[in-house]
This record gives C-alpha cells, structure tokens and sequence, in this order.
C-alpha cells in the first residue's frame, strides 16, 4: 500500500513539473518572443479560456488582445520570479517591462489551469510600479 502511495505522489509531482514546464514555455513565447499564435497552437487547448475583470475572453479574443500588446510594446519582456504548482495548477509569479515612461514594471501572478498538458485557463492578478514622478495606476 505504501508503495502504491508512494508512486501517486511521484506522478502528482511529474505533472506539476510538466504542467510548470508547458506554462513556462508559453509565457516565453507569448511574451518574451511575441510570438502569440505560435505561443497557442503549441500549448493552448482548445477550451481556452481568459479571466479577465474587465470581461472573459475566449481563445481568439485572447489571441487578438495578445497580438496588440505585443505590437503596442514590442521592446516588452517578462522575468519569472517564482513558480508554484500543484497537479493541473501552475502560478507563475513575474515582472513585466512594457517600457513605458510612467510604469517601469508590471508585478504579476498568472495562474493557469491545463488539462492533458495543455493550458484551458488563466487568471492574472497585476500591479503596475511606477517609475520615479510616475503614478501607479496608470492602465495598461
């Protein structure tokens, strides 16, 4: 019995590592190379789908949104800080610099959800760091 525990737990911890592995990968292709469809075929599934507080977004509106902030700020790029997963949940906790005079740096969570090692959900939790003279709560 033991044993069979034992190899449960094993799995559990192979897929969180998969599962940090796949998000990871999607992040730098999304974000760091601006490469969002390519970001999505190879790690989106087909249930797709944004949390955002503004509204929810589906696969395409989600890939649209990407697109244009990536146009938007071209020179952007993100710093993974840590990682925190557990069987299909990953949270990745990061900085984004979209180079904006007011805003030096974007703190983040986003946190992710996958099924058969492809992500169907996300969260994003932010908070803009203003440069000196800057205000925080300039939107992005």
């Amino acid at each position: 019995m033991a044993g069979c525990a034992g190899s449960t737990a094993l799995l559990r911890q192979e897929l969180a590592k998969s599962n940090t592995q796949t998000v990871l990968a999607f992040e730098e292709t999304v974000y760091n190379k601006h490469e969002v469809q390519e970001g999505f075929e190879h790690y989106v599934g087909t249930t797709y789908q944004q949390h955002d507080v503004a509204s929810a977004q589906s696969k395409d509106a989600a890939m649209r949104a990407l697109t244009q902030m990536v146009g938007r700020f071209p020179n952007s790029h993100l710093t993974v800080r840590r990682t925190i997963a557990q069987g299909n949940m990953v949270a990745v906790q990061l900085q984004w610099s979209p180079e904006l005079q007011q805003v030096s740096s974007v703190e983040r969570v986003d946190i992710y959800r996958l099924e058969n090692g492809r992500i169907v959900e996300r969260w994003e939790v932010a908070q803009n760091t203003p440069t000196a003279g800057g205000s925080s709560s300039t939107p992005l």
